[in-house]
Protein backbone atom coordinates (compact mmCIF):
# COMPACT_ATOMS: atom_id res chain seq x y z
CA UNK A 1 0.00 0.00 0.00
CA UNK A 2 1.79 3.02 -0.97
CA UNK A 3 -0.60 6.94 0.30
CA UNK A 4 -0.53 9.59 -2.32
CA UNK A 5 -1.63 12.79 -2.96
CA UNK A 6 -3.01 15.36 -0.94
CA UNK A 7 -5.86 16.62 0.24
CA UNK A 8 -7.24 19.64 2.12
CA UNK A 9 -9.80 19.59 5.10
CA UNK A 10 -10.78 21.80 7.76
CA UNK A 11 -11.15 21.07 11.15
CA UNK A 12 -14.70 22.29 13.44
CA UNK A 13 -15.13 23.64 16.71
CA UNK A 14 -15.42 19.92 17.94
CA UNK A 15 -11.57 19.41 16.22
CA UNK A 16 -13.64 17.06 14.05
CA UNK A 17 -11.85 16.43 10.53
CA UNK A 18 -12.61 14.72 7.76
CA UNK A 19 -10.59 11.94 6.77
CA UNK A 20 -10.06 12.14 3.07
CA UNK A 21 -12.55 8.99 1.51
CA UNK A 22 -9.47 7.66 -1.14
CA UNK A 23 -6.99 7.34 2.35
CA UNK A 24 -10.03 6.11 4.51
CA UNK A 25 -10.47 3.27 2.41
CA UNK A 26 -6.82 2.12 2.78
CA UNK A 27 -6.53 2.95 6.64
CA UNK A 28 -9.35 0.68 7.53
CA UNK A 29 -11.40 0.55 10.43
CA UNK A 30 -9.11 2.01 12.74
CA UNK A 31 -5.87 3.76 12.46
CA UNK A 32 -3.43 5.60 14.34
CA UNK A 33 -2.03 9.39 14.34
CA UNK A 34 0.51 10.20 16.43
CA UNK A 35 3.59 13.18 16.40
CA UNK A 36 7.18 12.81 15.67
CA UNK A 37 10.07 15.50 15.49
CA UNK A 38 9.13 17.72 12.92
CA UNK A 39 5.76 19.65 13.25
CA UNK A 40 3.30 17.30 11.11
CA UNK A 41 1.67 14.37 12.49
CA UNK A 42 2.05 11.00 11.46
CA UNK A 43 -0.92 8.48 10.48
CA UNK A 44 -0.46 4.55 9.98
CA UNK A 45 -2.56 1.50 9.44
CA UNK A 46 -2.90 -0.59 12.88
CA UNK A 47 -0.54 -3.30 10.95
CA UNK A 48 1.81 -0.23 9.90
CA UNK A 49 1.14 0.69 13.25
CA UNK A 50 1.79 -2.53 15.16
CA UNK A 51 5.30 -2.86 13.08
CA UNK A 52 6.86 0.72 13.88
CA UNK A 53 5.80 0.08 18.05
CA UNK A 54 7.51 -3.24 17.75
CA UNK A 55 10.54 -1.69 16.53
CA UNK A 56 10.26 1.26 18.86
CA UNK A 57 9.87 -1.68 21.57
CA UNK A 58 13.44 -3.11 20.37
CA UNK A 59 15.44 0.45 21.58
CA UNK A 60 17.64 -0.57 24.30
CA UNK A 61 15.50 1.18 27.76
CA UNK A 62 17.86 3.89 28.10
CA UNK A 63 17.34 5.06 24.75
CA UNK A 64 13.50 4.42 24.12
CA UNK A 65 12.22 5.62 27.38
CA UNK A 66 12.37 9.55 26.28
CA UNK A 67 11.44 8.44 22.45
CA UNK A 68 8.67 6.41 22.81
CA UNK A 69 6.99 8.41 26.21
CA UNK A 70 7.28 11.37 23.39
CA UNK A 71 5.78 9.14 20.12
CA UNK A 72 3.34 6.45 22.10
CA UNK A 73 2.21 8.67 25.02
CA UNK A 74 0.94 11.34 22.21
CA UNK A 75 -0.57 8.72 20.29
CA UNK A 76 -4.66 8.16 19.46
CA UNK A 77 -6.10 5.55 18.05
CA UNK A 78 -8.96 6.49 15.58
CA UNK A 79 -12.26 4.47 14.54
CA UNK A 80 -13.79 7.23 12.21
CA UNK A 81 -17.98 8.07 12.67
CA UNK A 82 -19.70 7.29 10.06
CA UNK A 83 -19.54 10.71 7.98
CA UNK A 84 -15.55 9.59 8.01
CA UNK A 85 -14.44 11.91 10.46
CA UNK A 86 -12.22 11.94 13.62
CA UNK A 87 -11.64 13.91 16.95
CA UNK A 88 -7.92 15.03 17.31
CA UNK A 89 -6.39 15.50 20.73
CA UNK A 90 -5.06 18.85 21.80
CA UNK A 91 -1.89 17.17 22.17
CA UNK A 92 -1.43 16.60 18.82
CA UNK A 93 -3.44 19.84 17.40
CA UNK A 94 -0.99 22.32 19.22
CA UNK A 95 2.28 19.89 18.24
CA UNK A 96 1.26 20.30 14.32
CA UNK A 97 0.19 23.61 14.83
CA UNK A 98 -3.39 23.35 13.66
CA UNK A 99 -6.22 26.18 13.30
CA UNK A 100 -8.59 25.16 10.98
CA UNK A 101 -7.27 24.22 7.72
CA UNK A 102 -5.18 20.11 8.01
CA UNK A 103 -3.82 19.06 4.69
CA UNK A 104 -3.39 15.56 4.83
CA UNK A 105 -0.16 14.56 2.43
CA UNK A 106 0.46 10.72 1.28
CA UNK A 107 3.66 9.53 1.79
CA UNK A 108 3.83 6.06 0.83
CA UNK A 109 3.20 4.09 3.81
CA UNK A 110 2.19 6.58 6.23
CA UNK A 111 -0.16 9.89 6.05
CA UNK A 112 1.32 13.42 7.06
CA UNK A 113 -1.26 15.82 8.86
CA UNK A 114 0.22 19.56 8.31
CA UNK A 115 -1.17 22.34 9.31
CA UNK A 116 -2.01 24.55 5.88
CA UNK A 117 -0.23 27.35 6.92
CA UNK A 118 3.02 25.24 8.16
CA UNK A 119 2.62 22.87 4.66
CA UNK A 120 2.81 26.60 2.29
CA UNK A 121 5.95 27.30 4.48
CA UNK A 122 7.49 24.17 3.93
CA UNK A 123 6.71 24.21 0.20
CA UNK A 124 8.08 27.73 -0.32
CA UNK A 125 11.27 26.97 1.76
CA UNK A 126 11.94 23.91 -0.77
CA UNK A 127 15.68 24.24 -1.96
CA UNK A 128 15.28 22.11 -5.31
CA UNK A 129 18.64 21.46 -6.74
CA UNK A 130 19.56 20.37 -2.64
CA UNK A 131 16.51 18.03 -3.13
CA UNK A 132 17.59 16.86 -6.79
CA UNK A 133 21.04 15.75 -5.59
CA UNK A 134 20.17 14.09 -2.35
CA UNK A 135 17.76 11.96 -5.10
CA UNK A 136 20.60 11.27 -6.94
CA UNK A 137 22.71 10.22 -3.65
CA UNK A 138 19.88 7.73 -3.12
CA UNK A 139 19.27 6.65 -6.87
CA UNK A 140 16.17 8.15 -7.49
Amino acid sequence: MSFVGSYTHSMDSKKRVFVPSKFREELGDEFYITRKFDVYLSVYTAEDWAAYVEKLERLPETDAVEIQDYILGAAQKCVPDASGRIILDDKLINHAKIDKSIVFVGAGRQIRLWAEEERNAREKAVNFDEMREKMRAYGL
